[in-house]
């Protein structure tokens, strides 16, 4: 009996001790799991904190494209400093202009092409404006010495002695920038006309100081206008139209020759003529002949194919 009761308490002990280490074991497997869960808890927390280090943003600043610098065509006049006027192929005169009343006209003739001039007495002259020579009349339109205002003047000896008329409105001139036709009609077909080329006593054609050309058939009453031609310097009635005097220019050192329509359209210019000349002292001229010529500094150049050629 008492055996029996013995073997009972030693089966309750052994029971007992399972019980206690399969809780120990239990409860350090849980702990161990518990440690790693919240090893990763930890880790995954402290991932979802961590904040990586941001790139700067990139600053661009926008570089203006390189821009080559405008060059401005020359698209204005200088005023005439020379008046050139032709009666054929061997005869023609110039002069130098200049302010009135303190510079006089200083009038050349040439009966040899051009080869040599002969100075003639033109005193009673200031300004030129336009020359108008013939076989045997010479006509001026310059301003007198006293009042400075446009006159018309005559020579019966190829210059050498002059004669002021009272026909000043009979001819085409510039006044005070007002464009005077025959007759005494007045227009103003730009802000500063520099010079003029009559065809007629109706047609003619103004150049002014913006390097455009104006042209009327109508006396004035109504102009037309051209584009702006760049290095235009000197324009001359022609056959068809008219020739306007061109310097510089791409392949040219000089002057060369461009024909004009009646209708202002531009032709092709003509062979460059070198020449060294300063602002105003470019001139242009055609005969009756249809020889033109060309004053330009130094040089005296003439055509007979409209400035074509020299």
């Amino acid at each position: 009996m008492a055996r029996r009761r013995q073997g009972v308490r030693e089966e309750r002990t052994g029971w007992l001790v399972i019980a206690a280490v399969g809780a120990f074991v239990l409860g350090d497997i849980a702990l161990v799991v518990f440690a790693i869960s919240s090893t990763g808890s930890a880790g995954a927390s402290e991932g979802r904190r961590e904040v990586l280090p941001s790139l700067p943003t990139a600053s661009i600043t926008a570089t203006p494209t390189p821009t080559a610098p405008a060059v401005d065509p020359d698209v204005s006049v200088a005023p005439l400093t020379a008046v050139l006027a032709a009666v054929d192929a061997a005869t023609a005169y110039r002069s130098v202009t200049g302010g009135c009343p303190q510079t006089p006209a200083a009038l050349e003739v040439t009966t040899d092409a051009g080869a040599t001039w002969t100075q003639v007495g033109a005193d009673e002259a200031r300004t030129v404006q336009s020359i108008a020579p013939a076989a045997d009349i010479v006509s001026m339109v310059a301003a007198d010495p006293v009042s400075c205002a446009p006159v018309l003047l005559r020579s019966f000896v190829q210059g050498a002695d002059w004669q002021a008329t009272g026909d000043i409105g009979t001819v085409w001139h510039l006044d005070a920038g007002q464009v005077i036709a025959p007759g005494g009609a007045s227009s103003t077909p730009c802000a500063t006309p520099v010079q003029l080329a009559a065809r007629s006593s109706t047609e003619a054609a103004v150049l002014c100081d913006g390097a455009t050309v104006a042209a009327t058939t109508d006396a004035g009453t109504t102009w037309s206008n051209s584009a702006p031609v760049s290095g235009a310097a000197s324009v001359t009635p022609a056959a068809d139209g008219y020739l306007l005097a061109v310097t510089g220019g791409e392949g040219c050192e000089g002057a060369r020759v461009m024909p004009l329509s009646a209708a202002l359209e531009p032709g092709t210019p003509g062979t460059c003529v070198p020449t060294v000349a300063a602002d105003g002292a470019t001139v242009l001229a055609t005969a009756a002949d249809g020889t033109a010529w060309l004053w330009s500094g130094d040089t005296v150049a003439r055509s007979s194919d409209g400035g074509t050629t020299w």
